[in-house]
Order: structure tokens, then sequence, then C-alpha cells
């Protein structure tokens, strides 16, 4: 609301304008701004959950499987998106369980068992196999 308001009063040309950026930024896919949400694609709604998180100028923002159940089209489009923000010096925690986008995003992965820490690596050089032995206890 900081972004788009004055003294509590909506500024509807900076909302459009906000609305818009995300719009692009996101290639969200909608026939006009004003589209319900309930009628898009699930890839859309969910880079509009995003759109409205960032909007808020968080430092960090925390995404719990951010691209399960949507299309290949729209998970480049939200990786992408997450690779902007943390070139813009955003933090960007994801909690997933698809071993190729944790290998493929992350800089550093922390592997939980049982409600616990199990180990935390470095992605270089780390593969699918290394953080399945260590989800399921097998030691290495």
């Amino acid at each position: 609301l900081k972004r788009t308001s004055k003294s509590g009063v909506l500024r509807l040309a900076e909302e459009f304008a906000l609305a818009r950026s995300y719009t692009e930024r996101l290639d969200l896919r909608a026939s006009s701004l004003s589209q319900d949400v309930g009628t898009l694609s699930g890839g859309n709604q969910q880079k509009i959950v995003i759109a409205k998180w960032l909007a808020t100028a968080p430092k960090v923002i925390i995404l719990d499987e951010p691209t399960k159940g949507i299309d290949i089209g729209s998970k480049a489009a939200v990786h992408g998106f997450m690779a902007e923000l943390v070139a813009q010096g955003l933090s960007v925690i994801m909690v997933s369980s698809e071993l190729p986008e944790i290998l493929g995003m992350s800089d550093r992965v922390i592997v939980m068992r049982e409600g616990r820490i199990a180990s935390v690596y470095d992605n270089k050089g780390l593969d699918a196999e290394t953080l399945v032995r260590t989800a399921a206890g097998i030691a290495a």
C-alpha cells in the first residue's frame, strides 16, 4: 500500500502501473489487469501471488514449492524471475521437493530429515544422489 497510496487513499494510476510492471516482468498471461484471478491458469495464479509479495518490497522472500503443479513455460518464467531477484540483492529461500529445481536454482542446499537439519551443502558439484541419500539417512 505504501507504493500505491497516500494518506490511506489509493492512487489507481500507480496501482495499475505497478501491476503492469509485474505483468511484464513475470510474463503473466491475462486478457486484462481486471481479469478475475480464478479464471487464470495455475501458473499465472502462482505468478500473481509472487507479484503481490514482491510489491511489498521485501528483503527476503520464502517460496514454498514455487513451481509445483505449473507448466514448464511458467516454471521457466518463475525461475528466471527468481534469478533476477537474487541478482538485484533479494534473498530467496526456496523450499522444493523437485531435485532438478533444487540443483538448478540453489547456491546452498539444506537437507531436512525428521524435522531437523541433516546437512548443509554448497551447490558446487552437488548431485541428486547425495541429496536423496542424506534425506533418507543413508551414509555416503
